[in-house]
């Protein structure tokens, strides 16, 4: 038996055999969905994970050996919190010129700054002449888990001790 033909049959074998030649992807349409969803998740991902602030000072500084000292120190309540801010505040308004503002270091706040006016440490100068066993003895003290460290709070207040 013969095979039937039907009329416009080439063009349809054309096309057909022109179809397989063709990679199957570039046909889908599904890639460009696909490409661009991509492009928006690389582009969230990057806008969310390279624009936070870098201290490049505490990345350049150097890793301390040992391991880091426990957390023994009890949480402050709120009040203990304002009154050691309050009594700071006053100490620093009450000797003008006396004191740097410590909360310029990254890192230390208005809690940690009183803490350490309480221990005698309101210059930048202070800080800048720390030695590591300096560093360790406050870290100890007031339970900051190696933030000095981390955060090179010695290289800031040279920076800062200097201009």
């Amino acid at each position: 038996m013969a095979h039937l033909r039907f009329p416009g049959m080439e063009l349809v074998e054309e096309r057909a055999e022109r179809a397989w030649r063709l990679p199957l992807g570039v046909a889908s349409p599904l890639w460009a969905v696909f490409g661009a969803a991509a492009g928006v998740g690389v582009a969230y991902w990057w806008m969310t994970h390279w624009t936070k602030v870098v201290n490049i000072e505490a990345l350049a500084a150097p890793k301390p050996a040992g391991p880091a000292p426990a957390d023994t120190a009890p949480a402050a309540t709120a009040a203990e919190v304002v009154s050691e801010t309050v009594v700071a505040v006053v100490e620093t308004r009450a000797k003008p010129g006396a004191a740097d503002d410590l909360t310029r270091l990254t890192g230390i706040g208005p809690k940690l700054s009183a803490a350490l006016a309480g221990r005698g440490v309101t210059r930048f100068a202070q800080i800048a002449a720390w030695t590591d066993a300096d560093l360790a003895a406050v870290d100890a003290a007031l339970a900051l888990k190696g933030r000095a460290v981390r955060e090179a709070w010695v290289a800031q207040a040279r920076r800062l001790a200097d201009g």
